[in-house]
């Protein structure tokens, strides 16, 4: 049987990687520059775990073979990043 959204679910994927690597790297780069405070960490420490198990399930949802469970790996994932990007942005407004 062909599967016609194995294309779709792997972009899905790969746009969810990206949106939860790329928003946590710049806001570290941004956090170790040395004139910066201690506390803006804070927002990469706690948003960094709740995007990396995003990412696992996005990699999941990518490489599974059914499309049933591909789906709602892709979405749990997305449910996480999400909350991880908020938390990070969120957080970071908060402390500076």
């Amino acid at each position: 049987m062909d599967d016609t959204t194995r294309q779709l679910r792997w972009f899905v994927g790969l746009l969810l990687v990206f949106l939860a690597v790329a928003p946590v790297a710049g806001l570290a780069l941004v956090a170790s520059d040395p004139g910066a405070a201690d506390k803006e960490w804070i927002s990469v420490f706690v948003a960094a775990p709740i995007n990396l198990v995003g990412v696992v399930f996005a990699v999941g949802g990518m490489l599974a073979a059914e499309p049933r469970s591909s789906g709602l790996r892709l979405s749990i994932a997305a449910v996480l990043i999400v909350l991880g990007d908020v938390l990070l942005y969120g957080i970071r407004a908060l402390v500076v």
